[in-house]
């Protein structure tokens, strides 16, 4: 079976509702959010909110779901029961369950028995994961499916948390073709952004690109060192990269097993550890140790059948090319628009300023050579020092602009230049500059006003809005104004529509 498709990336518009109070920052919303930093932080209802706590999930087109995972802890908080719910002929069925899960259970993880029979992979990542699997029944309820809705049914002591949600599968077989080509070309460019995957498959059904590893003659007696072998197949290394836990492996070590994770409907992870990779912690290129791998080829091609001129240069390009980005300007460029900023702004009028001053440079020194140029064609036309007396006083006398500039020239010459004027000009833009840079430490003075107070109680402890009405309410009368969804004012709202009010000083 061809890899699954994770639908919850936030590439391919998946859509979430949650009626519950949430707390703040940590909305539903985060479950799909192409923020890192958001999607780490996951979902937690408010603390006086109980279970069942509902989750819908909304896709624009029918997915064939095959497996859900869900990471049902954040910290010490846990939820330990769960419903999962699929929309068939527009009526929710509830298509498996678990109740009562374990501390030591990292996550849970819901699918087919029989998918789960034909991989008997068994690691240590997947132990610390419970499976729970679909009923009977299910197949033709989440076969072609539009909408999800997991059901937070117990928890801890604690109120409803979620921290991460994944939600694998197909394109549903009811799509058209388009549409399902549509959706495979988009996972693998998001997958395989680098298009290193298509080429490996080009490669007679490879499963990852062929390395071309230099072969050592039969009679060669020569020994390989220890650190550019791989530290899995034991292979000399091509790509040398370095995991996160600190082993070395080959690139094409890293793909192979990034694919039988897909298969399992898990996120690309560090071999020895079975940690995910984030924004920190990530496989890097070892371009020092690919350098010497290079080197030691080349000094001893003798004992190899053959040593390719480059390795892998172009592929290096295309997969690495992000490494080798560099966001500073070059010495020869201005910043570019989308660094806007208190240093980009200074960054461009200093350098305004001295391509100003190069070319004001540039232009006296052409003029002074010229002018010299010309004064030595007279001097040179005349025969004695009474007729260059002469020519030099009637050069003067109707050309009183040359004149000028042999003067000024020859002031330029004797005295170098001064820097004053350009000092006091960058001095002027960049006090310019520094009073166009909005200023975050002065509060605007506003008119006074009558003090904000709960809509209810009229206290001034609020700390919450609706934003239906505008109306700000304390903890107390929230909880008293949930129960009827209707504020004082007889508007109504919903749980959603509730958020956390920061006083300003």
């Amino acid at each position: 079976m061809s890899s699954l498709i994770n639908f919850l990336n936030p590439k391919l518009k998946p859509s979430v509702e949650c009626d519950a109070v949430c707390e703040d920052g940590y909305t539903a919303a985060n479950l799909i959010a192409d923020n890192a930093e958001q999607l780490e932080r996951g979902f937690m209802c408010f603390a006086v909110c109980k279970p069942p706590v509902e989750i819908v999930f909304d896709f624009p087109k029918a997915i064939d779901m095959k497996v859900i995972k869900l990471w049902h802890s954040s910290g010490s908080l846990r939820s330990t029961g769960f419903e999962v719910h699929g929309k068939y002929d527009g009526i929710w069925e509830r298509v498996a369950y678990v109740r009562d899960l374990a501390k030591g259970v990292d996550s849970v993880t819901f699918c087919y028995q029989s998918d789960y029979n034909s991989r008997s992979s068994t690691s240590a990542a997947q132990q610390q994961s419970e499976k729970v699997f679909f009923f009977k029944t299910a197949h033709k309820i989440l076969a072609t499916t539009n909408s999800v809705k997991i059901v937070i049914r117990a928890t801890e002591r604690c109120p409803p948390v979620l921290r991460k949600v994944q939600i694998w599968g197909l394109p549903a077989r009811s799509l058209d073709k388009a549409d399902r080509e549509l959706m495979k070309t988009i996972w693998s460019e998001i997958s395989d952004p680098y298009g290193q995957r298509d080429q490996a498959q080009q490669q007679q059904g490879q499963r990852s690109p062929s390395r071309h590893i230099p072969e050592l003659r039969e009679q060669s007696s020569l020994e390989l060192p220890e650190e550019f072998l791989d530290s899995i197949t034991w292979e000399l290394m091509i790509f040398p990269t370095v995991l996160p836990s600190g082993k070395v492996v080959d690139q094409s070590t890293i793909d192979k097993h990034s694919e039988e994770e897909a298969k399992w409907g898990r996120q690309p992870s560090d071999p020895f550890t079975g940690l995910e990779y984030t924004s920190q912690r990530k496989a890097i290129l070892n371009l020092a140790l690919k350098a010497r791998i290079e080197k030691f080829l080349m000094e001893h091609s003798e004992h190899f059948k053959s040593v390719p001129r480059s390795l892998g240069s172009s592929r290096m390009r295309r997969r690495h090319a992000s490494q080798f980005a560099s966001s500073m300007c070059h010495p020869g460029q201005l910043p570019s628009s989308s660094a806007a900023g208190t240093y980009s702004t200074l960054c461009g009028v200093v350098y305004k300023q001295q391509q100003l001053h190069q070319q004001r440079k540039t232009k006296s020194t052409v003029t002074a050579t010229a002018t010299l140029s010309s004064t030595s064609v007279a001097f040179s036309g005349s025969s004695s020092p009474p007729a260059a007396k002469r020519a030099r006083h009637s050069s003067s006398s109707s050309h009183p602009t040359a004149c000028a500039t042999v003067t000024a020239s020859s002031i330029h010459r004797q005295s170098p230049p001064s820097t004053s004027t350009s000092s006091s000009s960058i001095d002027q833009d960049i006090q310019q500059a520094l009073q166009k840079i909005t200023r975050f430490t002065q509060v605007a003075v506003s008119a006074p006003t009558s003090p904000p107070c709960c809509i209810n109680c009229r206290s001034g402890q609020y700390a919450y809005e609706i934003r239906t009405c505008r109306h700000l309410v304390c903890r107390e009368c929230l909880v008293l104004l949930t129960s009827s969804q209707q504020c004082v004012c007889k508007v109504s709202f919903r749980g959603a529509d509730v958020e956390r009010y920061h006083k300003l000083p």
